[in-house]
């Protein structure tokens, strides 16, 4: 090749360089996390109204999310844990979808709230490395010993991330309709240290995939998550929740969606009269900037489920009898 060529062929990879960086300058990166879209959203903050209900007197909310995080949350951990005990509940369950929070219960139990039973949790997101048993190795062994509930990916989960047609890294939870063996692999781990396994954000059949391995594995608490919410996170019907609820899960209601009309609403009262009252518990799933607290959200989803005609006894079961069971505590009365 000539000095010439050769000098040509040179400026012919810079022209195309040039080419691709002006490309890529003109098409944004598709997003690599879920909490891109909402880290500048602006929201104003919303005031707590204080509410309270006798239902939460003695409830356990098993998913109150808290800042620190990666996207807006209204209340931090020792905010929360503050708002629950000066509404008389028993405990919390502080949830992060990216980082385990068994050491932030430790910190809010001994410098916030002593005497609330605050616990933590792992969620086998992108940032934990997916369906990790590391991560559930960690959270046991973190100071304290306050982990409790394993969540399957959320937010991460194929199911979510191919529902809303993004390209961002997604944790599967099986291949072929057959669980990976690491999710065998924490469904031992959970069986072996007594935690609570919940399903997170998979499609329906995966849903009770895990649970049939979870039963069948001798994990004794199990958790659907939100099933009632919204397709994006994985609907099931009152057949496969029946399913879920002969294999001895406890289905997730989330009360801030009682709070508001809507579909969520209407499907989980139907669901809560059509399979009982017994196999249900309530949970906040509150914290986001301009939302409900977590306790007016509570208080708000009892005096919905009050005028649907559930009973006091009914709420004891899904405020507090169910969440207790689920975070290894005794049954409220039972307390002396």
């Amino acid at each position: 090749m000539t000095h010439r060529s050769s000098a040509l062929a040179a400026v012919a990879v810079l022209w195309s360089l040039a080419a691709l960086a002006a490309q890529a300058q003109q098409t944004p990166a598709a997003p690599q996390t879920h909490w891109e879209q909402y880290k500048n959203l602006g929201v104003a903050p919303s005031p707590d109204q204080h509410l309270t209900d006798p239902a939460l007197v003695g409830a356990i909310d098993l998913h109150a999310h808290e800042d620190p995080d990666s996207y807006p949350r209204q209340w931090d951990a020792f905010d929360v844990a503050k708002l629950a005990r000066d509404r008389g509940l028993r405990g919390v369950v502080l949830k992060n979808h990216w980082t385990e929070t068994a050491g932030l219960a430790y910190l809010v139990r001994k410098y916030a709230t002593p005497g609330l039973e605050v616990f933590g949790a792992v969620t086998l997101d992108t940032a934990v490395g997916g369906v990790n048993p590391q991560a559930v190795r960690y959270m046991i062994d973190v100071t304290g010993g306050f982990g409790r509930i394993v969540w399957m990916p959320t937010h991460d989960s194929e199911y979510e991330v191919k529902f809303n047609h993004e390209t961002r890294p997604f944790v599967a939870v099986s291949e072929g309709g057959v669980l990976l063996p690491e999710v065998g692999e924490v469904i031992a781990l959970c069986a072996e240290h007594d935690l609570t396994l919940a399903t997170g954000h998979v499609g329906a059949d995966d849903a009770l995939a895990i649970l049939r391995a979870a039963k069948a594995g001798g994990v004794k608490r199990l958790i659907v998550t939100h099933p009632l919410f919204a397709e994006q996170y994985g609907l099931l019907s009152i057949d496969q929740l029946r399913v879920a609820a002969d294999l001895g899960a406890y289905i997730e209601i989330i009360a801030r969606n009682l709070a508001r009309d809507g579909a969520s609403k209407d499907r989980s009262i139907a669901a809560i009269r059509a399979i009982g009252a017994q196999h249900f518990f309530v949970a906040s799933d509150a914290g986001l900037t301009g939302d409900l607290s977590h306790t007016d959200a509570l208080a708000l989803a009892a005096k919905t489920l009050r005028a649907a005609g559930f009973s006091e006894a009914d709420l004891t079961t899904m405020y507090k009898d169910n969440p207790a069971f689920l975070v290894r505590l005794p049954p409220l009365g039972a307390v002396k």
